[in-house]
C-alpha cells in the first residue's frame, strides 16, 4: 500500500469510528444520565455513579459492536474478533473507571460546572443540568479514552483480514 492508500483506508476507517463512538458515547452518557436522575444520585454516591457508569457502558457496548463490525471496520465477526473485543473494551472500561474515580476524587465535576458558570452562565441557566458535576464527569474521560479504544478496537476487528481498501 502507498501512503494515500494508507491514508484513504485508515483515515475513513477513523471517521466512522468517530461517528460510531460518538454515537456509542452519546448512548452511555445519556443512560448513565438518565439512571442518576431516576435515582437522584449524585458525587456523593460514588458506588451508585460506578453502577449507573456501568450500566451505560454495557448498553452501549453492545451497540458499538454490532455497528463497528459491519460498518467501521467492514468485517465479519468471528469468536477471536469478538473476544479481541471484548478484551480491548475490557481495558477500556477499566481506564472508564479509574478516570472516573479519579475525577470524582479531585473534584474535576465541581470545577468543570464552575469553569462553564463562569464562561457559559447563560448555556448552564438554559441547561440546568450543566451546573450537576456528576452529569459533567464522564465528558474528560471520554475525551481521553476514546481515542485509546480506536486503537485497540481496530486491531482486534481487522486482525486477519486481507488489507484492502474500503
Amino acid at each position: 500500500m502507498n501512503v494515500q492508500q494508507i491514508r484513504q483506508k485508515y483515515g475513513s476507517q477513523f471517521v466512522r469510528f468517530f461517528v460510531v463512538g460518538v454515537g456509542a458515547t452519546l448512548v452511555h452518557w445519556g443512560c448513565y444520565v438518565g439512571v442518576n436522575r431516576l435515582f437522584h444520585l449524585t458525587e456523593a454516591n460514588q458506588l451508585a455513579l460506578n453502577a449507573s457508569y456501568a450500566f451505560g457502558y454495557l448498553v452501549s457496548f453492545v451497540g458499538n459492536y454490532i455497528v463497528s463490525l459491519k460498518w467501521t471496520f467492514k468485517t465479519s465477526g468471528s469468536v477471536k474478533k469478538s473476544l479481541g473485543f471484548a478484551f480491548s473494551h475490557a481495558i477500556n472500561a477499566g481506564m472508564h473507571f479509574l478516570l472516573l474515580n479519579l475525577f470524582i476524587a479531585i473534584g474535576l465535576g465541581t470545577a468543570i460546572v464552575h469553569l462553564l458558570t463562569a464562561c457559559t452562565p447563560q448555556l448552564v441557566k438554559l441547561l440546568p443540568i450543566l451546573a450537576e458535576p456528576d452529569t459533567l464527569l464522564p465528558l474528560p474521560v471520554f475525551a481521553i479514552v476514546v481515542p485509546v479504544n480506536f486503537i485497540l478496537v481496530r486491531f482486534f476487528l481487522t486482525q486477519g483480514d486481507e488489507k484492502k481498501l474500503d
